[in-house]
Formats: structure tokens, C-alpha cells, sequence
């Protein structure tokens, strides 16, 4: 009787690419990775062809390679498509802001907001080395005045301890 034995050459590869391939295809839905999903998709999808490759040459099962080649096809193919996206966003953020801020401000609007503006900045100009130094200095004795006063507190409670 001879016996029928099937090798396992590539599976190895093939499970890690299915696994890298079901790993890429779950975070390739978040948009702030970038490209990384896709580079570690082209490292699955690697994987999984070398696999192929090896499984053929010596007749071994396919399933989970084929599987994980498909997996990394479309893990690759979300994280391109959502790179894709994200990279658009900021225009598309842009001119949908600048749309609402034009049909929501008016021009009365925008003409208080200029003055307001105008009477902030007039307020900050305002502060200078000199009121800053001023400040400081009064922040100082103010600071002297509370401790001193701590001072006398703290004698009366020792002088009524004693008592």
C-alpha cells in the first residue's frame, strides 16, 4: 500500500499572509494611519504569493492561500481607498467651511467682528514692559501684606495654645 502524503510547503506563508491580510483590512478603516496599512497589505500580499508559488510546485492544498489573497487584495484595496480620501479631505473641508461662513455672515456681521477685532487688538497694544513691571510690583506686595498676615495669625494661635 502506498500511502498518499501531501506537503505543507507554503502554508506557513500563507497563514501569515492570512493574518497580516486580516489585520490590514480591519485597520485599513482608520483614516489617520496613512499609508501604513497599505505597505503592511503589500507585505500579506507578498506573503501569500510566495505561498501560492510554493503550493503549486508541489500540489499542497490551497484554501487558506487563496484565502489570503483575497483578504490582502482587499485590505490593500480599503487602505488605498481610504488614504485616497483622507487626502482629500482638507479641501473639501476648506470649501465647505468657506461656503458656510459666506451664506451665514452677512456683511453687518463681519463688520462687527472687524471692529471687535480692531478694539481687541488696541486693548492688547495697550500692555506694556512698563504696566507689566507695574503689575509684577503690586502681585509682590500684595504677596508680602498675605504672608505677613499669615505670620500674625499664626503667632495668636501659638500664644492661645500655650494658654
Amino acid at each position: 500500500m502506498e500511502e498518499n502524503k501531501t506537503s505543507n510547503a507554503g502554508q506557513g506563508l500563507g497563514i501569515a499572509g492570512f493574518v497580516l491580510g486580516i489585520i490590514v483590512l480591519i485597520v485599513s478603516f482608520i483614516p489617520c494611519l496613512g499609508l501604513w496599512p497599505f505597505m503592511i497589505g503589500i507585505i500579506a500580499l507578498t506573503l501569500s504569493t510566495v505561498g501560492f508559488i510554493l503550493t503549486n510546485k508541489v500540489n499542497a492544498p490551497k484554501g487558506i492561500i487563496i484565502a489570503a489573497l483575497i483578504i490582502s487584495i482587499l485590505g490593500c484595496g480599503n487602505a488605498y481607498r481610504v488614504y485616497q480620501n483622507t487626502k482629500e479631505f482638507p479641501e473639501k473641508f476648506k470649501k465647505e467651511f468657506k461656503k458656510v461662513i459666506e451664506e451665514e455672515l452677512d456683511e453687518d456681521k463681519l463688520k462687527d467682528l472687524e471692529e471687535a477685532m480692531e478694539e481687541l487688538e488696541g486693548e492688547i497694544e495697550e500692555i506694556t514692559e512698563e504696566s507689566i513691571g507695574e503689575a509684577a510690583k503690586a502681585a509682590s506686595e500684595a504677596l508680602k501684606e498675605f504672608s505677613e498676615e499669615v505670620e500674625k495669625i499664626s503667632e495668636e494661635l501659638n500664644e492661645e495654645d500655650e494658654k
